[in-house]
């Protein structure tokens, strides 16, 4: 008998299981494609652009040897007055004023000085001078917590004004000044950054003035020359940063 000559309930009854029979089918074939669809994209290594900066390490020994190297560094400026004797008749004072920079075992030190020295009685008139150098110290230091000791050999080169009184004919009135110096010094830290410093020293000249005048029947004064050595003391105060 033909499908169509049967009764109509047997006929639908076999086409709603063809196309029930057909909709899973479908439904197979289409499931692997939606759940390749649906996986999320494996994740790619981050490319050199979009990587992130590296970042110093700040605990390497690198960086551990840069911050100790820092911290040893020693910078400071030291000012001090100071009396000197020897160098001429009259003893002189003054004060001097240096910048420090280096190691604890080794700094190097340049500053200015500047020295009265009163009148002295030289023929008929007196003689008043100031020196004015720049200073270049090299030092060996030892420092055992806030103390400190320093020897210093260095050298010092300006010039000496002059001022003469009661002179027909005075002398220059400036001359060159070049003197070698060697001078220790000791340095207590009150705190991080202020400190107390006093020292001794010698000064050597090596080029200086030459005193002499002449009164008015052109008879020559004594000649007075800066003594072979003079000594000096200094006292001041030190800051460090």
């Amino acid at each position: 008998m033909a499908l169509g000559a049967g009764p109509p309930s047997l006929y639908l009854e076999v086409m709603r299981c063809s196309w029930l029979a057909s909709a899973v089918l479908a439904s197979i074939v289409a499931a692997p494609a939606s759940a390749s669809a649906l996986e999320p994209a494996a994740a790619t290594p981050p490319t050199a652009a979009t990587a992130s900066p590296a970042t110093p390490d700040e605990n390497s020994p690198q960086a551990a040897a840069r911050r100790h190297r820092r911290a040893n560094r020693v910078r400071a400026v030291e000012i001090q007055g100071l009396a000197m004797t020897q160098l001429l008749p009259s003893a002189g004072f003054g004060g001097d004023a240096a910048f420090v920079f280096g190691f604890p075992g080794f700094q190097v030190r340049a500053g200015a000085q500047l020295v009265g020295v009163p009148g002295f009685r030289l023929g008929q008139g007196e003689v008043s001078n100031f020196l004015q150098a720049g200073t270049l110290d090299l030092c060996a230091a030892k420092q055992v917590l806030r103390h400190q000791i320093r020897m210093c050999v260095g050298g010092q080169a300006g010039g000496m004004a002059h001022r003469w009184k009661g002179y027909e004919r005075p002398g220059r009135r400036i001359t060159a000044w070049a003197a070698g110096t060697l001078k220790g010094d000791y340095q207590l830290q009150f705190t991080d950054h202020f400190g107390l410093i006093g020292g001794v020293g010698v000064v050597l000249p090596i080029v200086g003035p030459s005193f002499r005048a002449y009164d008015s029947y052109g008879s020559p004064s004594p000649l007075v020359f800066p003594g072979p050595m003079a000594g000096f003391l200094s006292l001041g105060t030190s800051f460090r940063w």
